[in-house]
């Protein structure tokens, strides 16, 4: 894993997820007005995944779920 990018309450976001929220601006807007709590309920998700397939699948369905703007 690479540098991580941390958000304003200090959530540090996987890269995985930075990549994802990157390419879909609606997705990366939703997950900024979340709370910190629930930003780290999306990023404690991916990042528990052992495998980085998995984190970024995980990634690409947390970007799917901020459009749709399910919670965790």
């Amino acid at each position: 894993m690479g540098k991580s990018v941390k958000t304003v309450d200090d959530v540090v976001i996987p890269d995985e997820l930075a990549a994802a929220l990157a390419t879909h601006s609606k997705a990366r807007a939703a997950f900024a007005v979340l709370q910190a709590s629930h930003q780290r309920e999306y990023v404690k998700w991916i990042k528990d995944a052992k495998k980085s397939a998995t984190r970024q699948r995980r990634s690409a369905k947390a970007v799917q779920m901020l459009l749709d703007r399910k919670h965790m």
